[in-house]
């Protein structure tokens, strides 16, 4: 095989600029805020900060939860140049991502509003700008977070279970092209069209076929005779196929697809384990003159699913899966693509092999570090227990689903598109069209929907989440692990936990042990269930919320990216032997003990091995092989039971044919005696882009080295060199100084745009400190140059910080106050055997959720009744619903005799709206909840809470 030099192939794309991608991401100024006229070309704004993208709203606390983040709006303009070379060619920039509203102008002039924040706009600004190099242009753009009913998601953040961070949140690119040019997929806005559009058939491993659609425009004034050549190449540079040029004339102003098919031999196939990448290189010709060319990463594969799973090149496997927010500890979801490609790698070394972008579309640079790694995705559709059911809602809606399968198609790692709203009430004609909409947009076998099963039409889906409704149908969990009444506290559980015992989900050691057993128990059971594909834990990494004041601590990591118990135990599904680029994965074992007095003495050891011998201070203790009890697991956790304690040294020597291949300790901690620093770099550099960022993790740890698990020392950093610390000096964000959480925290920290020697040093009182040095490397990527930017004295001091943009109240405001129907007698219109309506006053959520009161069929309305035994003064109550996503229409009656009653409440909720139904009556002795519609299953809830004082 020749490579691409061999044939000279490069050396002809470089005799001209053909196509272009320049940085448009440095040297913005901000505003946060409104000030009338900033859209106008010579508006004065040599006072807004400047600001690099991507580009969070706000630096926000790391725990923002409950309405802390900025709402409202924002601005960024940018001076800019287009260079003379440039001149005659189509110029366009590319929006990776705004929330959730951006309104455009070109000095002055308005181009455009797009509606929604998480998927890329692109526009033509060719005839808006002049390529002389000298003309000083300014590109502004509005943009608003706020709530916006009908923009998808939709939701008001005060009722929504993730946060509406705002801003230039990803990145922005100017593109030139020729005339005769391969268009954008998303902004050609074709069906099934636009771009580069690759797919596969006859898919072996000795043959695969590859399809590829290209479409051209020719926006000269003359028809131009035009062909298309795709060459396959390998990593190593090497032709493995190429395609004939066609020729075809397209006419002035008009576009043409081009449909091309390459044989591939003896193909590399794309698996999660080994994940090959071709690159398939485009060049597109005018005549016999190059004008334009692309390159695209692809991956050769073939999936199916059915009634037996999931398979993949005919392999039958089950997946281990994660759901992921965007989001990233001070910065919301401002993430640099390099945070992005550690994320994923964490969450890949973590022993996930598929992940849920919930609730929308994520980034690129995410999206490619999961073709790389082997991470499968299943990639939902802008959505969260909301639907307005008009045509703007709709319709926008529809528009998302295009536009994420236009932008993502060509990604191997994507697996399962998710075309609907999450847990959401829609209606059978947007379930339908949802399906009709992306089976149009991805023709052919490959594309694989899904749908709640418990929708009306579900059953004409490709996968369902839930059980499978007829056979080969393809089932999966998209969410498990969690549990909403977690909300208000721990309640049954520990699946919401932290790694300290001091936040509002205790966890340390007992609490993620707990935590640990618990995702184990399901986790063998969904691997054990015939025909399930597999699911997808909520959550792989911490998040805060809109809706509710505390962070949702169901991740395996925590908003630092520091790992719980329960991250090792995924890990340790992954096998010893796997082999990927740019992942480590090794042989594991990890000890889930602290090992203290207080520690539990079963212990239990995550290990990918075949046994473990563990040792107490020298001592040989036992050799056990993986639990049996859990059977249906790659590898089940080890368990020594009843280890008497003594102080020391715990070791564990995983052993795989009778080899030692790995080995953790841990030993009883002393008291606090010093810092160390660790970069989270997972093998990417920070680069000196003024943008860049990297997790710098500090431990607290006693003399022998051992991290000290109750350590909450107060920690402050110093920095020199080219890098800031990320919220330093703002007391409203608490970056640094910082407290440390079971003796290990972060520090985010932002590369400038000078390259260099970064040194942090990290000191505490009482404690030895420690320094650990970053370099930030050079950026060699083209940007888009501009006037010389100076910045203001001093940064602008925001107004609109000083306002509650929405104020929800306290998660526990009236968890103090007096429940009088506790084990008060009640009665229903019907019950399900064993679900009585007097369970629902029995104070029992604190202690199961097995018991609950439920009707006994769906005979609406029906009526749920407690006699609260004599009168009283009623300030509300709260009613437990069974299920976070199935919608209850509700009216709360009281009544002071058992015959009069009168309404004092009523909505439709589901079991994740945490509120309380607020209502002030006197000389009330009877409380009815009346439920007249269920949007699946049966009216039914755990408790209901009656809060008042006897008269």
């Amino acid at each position: 095989m020749n490579t691409l030099d061999e044939l000279g192939i490069f050396q002809e794309l470089e005799k001209d600029l053909h196509r272009n991608k320049l940085s448009f991401n440095q040297d913005w100024r901000f505003f946060r805020g409104d000030i009338q006229g900033s859209e106008a070309d010579d508006f004065d704004d040599s006072a807004w900060e400047i600001v690099h993208l991507p580009h969070t709203v706000r630096v926000e606390p790391a725990h923002c939860s409950g309405g802390l983040n900025y709402l409202g709006i924002a601005w960024y303009r940018r001076h800019f140049y287009v260079d003379k070379a440039y001149k005659d060619q189509k110029i366009f920039v590319e929006f990776e991502g705004a929330k959730h509203t951006a309104d455009v102008w070109i000095d002055g002039k308005h181009l455009s509003t797009h509606y929604g924040g998480y998927l890329p706009f692109t526009l033509d600004i060719t005839d808006y700008v002049t390529a002389d190099g000298e003309t000083d242009h300014v590109i502004v753009v509005k943009l608003d977070n706020s709530d916006m009913p009908d923009v998808p998601p939709g939701k008001p953040q005060g009722e929504l279970d993730f946060c509406y961070y705002g801003g230039l949140y990803r990145y922005v690119w100017l593109h030139t092209t020729d005339k005769l040019h391969i268009t954008d997929a998303v902004y050609a806005n074709q069906q099934a069209g636009g771009g580069l559009f690759i797919t596969y058939s006859n898919v072996s491993s000795l043959k695969a076929q590859v399809n590829i659609q290209t479409h051209i425009r020719n926006e000269y004034d003359i028809p131009k005779a035009c062909s298309v050549t795709h060459y396959i190449v390998n990593d190593n540079r090497e032709v493995v196929s190429r395609v004939s040029p066609s020729l075809h004339n397209i006419d002035q102003q008009k576009d043409h697809t081009f449909t091309q098919s390459i044989m591939v031999l003896e193909p590399k196939l794309w698996h999660l384990d080994h994940p090959y990448l071709y690159t398939v290189y485009t060049v597109v010709y005018d005549s016999d003159v190059v004008v334009d060319s692309y390159e695209t990463k692809i991956g050769i594969r073939h999936i199916r699913f059915d009634g037996e799973g999931f398979h993949i090149n005919g392999t039958l496997m089950k997946l281990i899966g994660a759901n992921r927010h965007q989001e990233y500890v001070y910065i919301g979801d401002g993430l640099s693509d390099s945070l992005h490609r550690r994320d994923a790698i964490k969450l890949r070394e973590g022993g996930f092999t598929i992940i849920r972008t919930g609730h929308y579309p994520q980034s690129p640079a995410f999206m490619d570090a999961c073709d790389e790694l082997g991470l499968m995705c299943i990639v939902p559709t802008p959505g969260w227990q909301w639907f307005r059911d008009n045509d703007t809602f709709k319709e926008r809606s529809y528009q998302d689903i295009r536009e994420m399968i236009r932008y993502h198609r060509n990604r191997p790692s994507i697996v399962l598109w998710e075309p609907i709203l999450n847990e959401t009430d829609y209606s059978e004609q947007y379930t339908r069209t949802a399906l009709e909409v992306t089976h149009a947009e991805y023709p052919g076998d490959q594309c694989y929907a899904a749908c709640d099963n418990y929708r009306i039409a579900a059953i004409d889906y490709d996968v369902v989440y839930g059980a499978a409704l007829r056979d080969h149908q393809g089932s999966f969990i998209r969410e498990w692990g969690d549990h909403y009444l977690e909300q208000a506290g721990p309640r049954h559980t520990h699946l919401r936990c932290s790694r300290g015992t001091r936040d509002f989900y205790p966890g340390g050691e007992s609490g993620m042990l707990q935590s640990s057993k618990e995702r184990t128990d399901i986790l063998n059971n969904i691997l054990a269930t015939k025909g399930l594909s597999g699911g997808a834990l909520w959550t792989g990494i911490d998040t805060n919320r809109g809706y509710y004041d505390n962070i949702a601590a169901c991740g395996a990591l925590d908003l630092y990216r520091l790992p719980k118990y329960s991250y090792y135990l995924f890990q340790s599904q992954s096998e010893p032997d796997l082999q990927i680029s740019g992942i480590r994965s090794t042989p594991m074992v990890f000890i889930a003990n602290d090992w203290t007095q207080a520690s539990i003495r079963d212990i239990t050891i995550y290990c990918n091995c075949e046994r473990i011998r563990l040792y107490l201070n020298g001592r040989l203790l036992g050799v056990k092989k993986p639990d049996a009890s859990y059977g249906s697991m790659p590898h089940a956790p080890f368990i020594f039971e009843g280890v008497e304690w003594e102080p020391g040294k715990l070791m564990a020597e995983a052993i795989v044919d009778d080899v030692i291949v790995a080995t953790h300790t841990v030993m009883t901690p002393g008291t606090p005696d010093y810092l160390t620093l660790s970069v989270d770099d997972c093998g990417v550099d920070l680069k000196a882009d003024g943008s860049d960022l990297i997790m710098v993790h500090v431990y607290v740890r006693d003399a022998n080295g051992t991290v000290v698990p109750d350590a909450y020392n107060k920690i402050a950093f110093q920095l020199t060199g080219p890098a800031e610390i990320v919220g330093d000096g703002d007391s409203r964000v608490g970056s640094n100084p910082v407290e440390a959480e079971a003796g290990a925290i972060g520090v985010l920290i932002r590369a400038t745009k000078e390259p260099g020697l970064i040194t942090l040093l990290a000191e505490s009182d009482g404690l030895k400190s420690a320094t650990v040095e970053i370099i930030s490397q050079p950026i060699s990527k083209p940007f888009v140059p501009g006037k010389s930017q100076v910045p203001p004295d001093r940064k602008p001091e925001y107004e609109v910080d000083q306002i509650a943009f929405f104020s929800p109240p306290s998660s526990r405001y009236w968890e103090h106050w007096t429940d009088v129907a506790v084990n008060k007698p009640a009665t229903a219109s019907s019950e399900l055997p064993g679900c009585s309506a007097s369970q629902a006053t029995s104070n029992i959520i604190a202690d199961r959720w097995s018991e609950r009161w439920s009707a006994g069929n769906n005979d609406l309305p029906g009526w749920w009744k407690v006699d609260l035994e004599g009168f009283f003064e009623l300030d509300g109550c709260k009613i437990y619903w069974e299920s976070d996503n199935t919608e209850y229409e509700y009216q709360v009656e009281v009544s002071s005799d058992d015959i009069h009653w009168k309404a004092v409440a009523s909505q439709r909720q589901t079991g994740q709206e945490m509120g309380m139904d607020e209502f002030h009556e006197s000389g009330i002795r009877y409380l009815r909840i009346v439920v007249t519609d269920v949007s699946k299953g049966l009216p039914s809830f755990y408790v209901v809470k009656v809060f008042g004082k006897e008269m």
